[in-house]
């Protein structure tokens, strides 16, 4: 059995838990050539972005087969001389399925999350003007949004992008959140934080959206790779530009 370290068989191969040079040494720590008679591997289809067959078989001598997309058929699989009909191949990606994978997004973002919210803190013990609890939905906001929202509406946000839809669901809060805020009349919300709204909160969805490439059969490990070094860099550069006015903000005395 491979450690995956808790992630789905294609996110894994997408990440390289689940990959060749993984696989060739569990079978020598497991002896496994000492425990069974035969020298087939029958692996998740989902698992062969991450698996070069040809360099199992020449380093282990086992010959791999890919089962089923589904574990459930794997008896059936098996009973029928290892043979998969149409509908073992299919790969499905309704709704329920992104549901089902967006947990795992939200609690990969919890430590993240805790040291925004530390670092908010303390800021506070300084600042005049303090992070308070707009600050708070306003980044649970983001969060869902990115980790949750888009990932359930994926197939019908706007863009090709991961990032790009979820800086669109982004925006739309962020305009939300500083339009019911008074913004840019109110004096206790004021035109630097307006800005920093509008910079931060779409780039931080965009952000945690993105992270469901690995979660997603929509994507290869090229295109994850080549999205994310298109989109990394200008989502640093107007996270750190609002972060930065809304830290300045803290310090301006109303």
């Amino acid at each position: 059995m491979l450690d995956t370290k808790g992630v789905n068989v294609w996110c894994a191969a997408g990440k390289g838990t689940f990959g060749t040079k993984e696989l060739i040494n569990r079978v020598f720590k497991t002896r496994l050539s000492e425990i069974v008679s035969h020298k087939t591997l029958i692996l998740p289809q989902l698992g062969a972005p991450g698996i070069s067959a040809h360099e199992v078989t020449k380093n282990t001598g086992f010959k791999v087969i890919y089962g089923p997309v589904r574990a459930s058929d794997i008896k059936t699989f098996i009973n029928s001389e290892l043979k998969a009909t149409k509908e073992m191949r299919t790969v499905e990606f309704t709704t329920l399925d992104r549901l089902k994978l967006t947990p795992v997004e939200v609690t990969n973002s919890l430590k993240l999350s805790i040291t925004i919210f530390a670092i908010m803190f303390l800021i506070n013990l300084i600042a005049f003007n303090k992070f308070g609890i707009t600050d708070f939905y306003s980044y649970i906001g983001v969060l869902l949004i990115g980790c949750l929202i888009t990932p359930v509406l994926l197939p019908w946000i706007p863009g090709r992008a991961f990032a790009l839809k979820g800086w669109i669901l982004g925006l739309l809060w962020a305009v939300f959140v500083v339009f019911i805020n008074g913004w840019p009349t109110s004096n206790s919300f004021g035109l630097l934080k307006g800005i920093g709204y509008l910079l931060v909160l779409p780039s931080v969805s965009a952000y945690f959206a993105m992270n469901f490439t690995g979660s997603s059969t929509y994507t290869s490990l090229s295109g994850v790779l080549k999205e994310m070094r298109a989109v990394i860099p200008p989502i640093v550069v107007t996270i750190s530009l609002g972060v930065l006015l809304l830290v300045v903000d803290c310090f301006i005395k109303i």
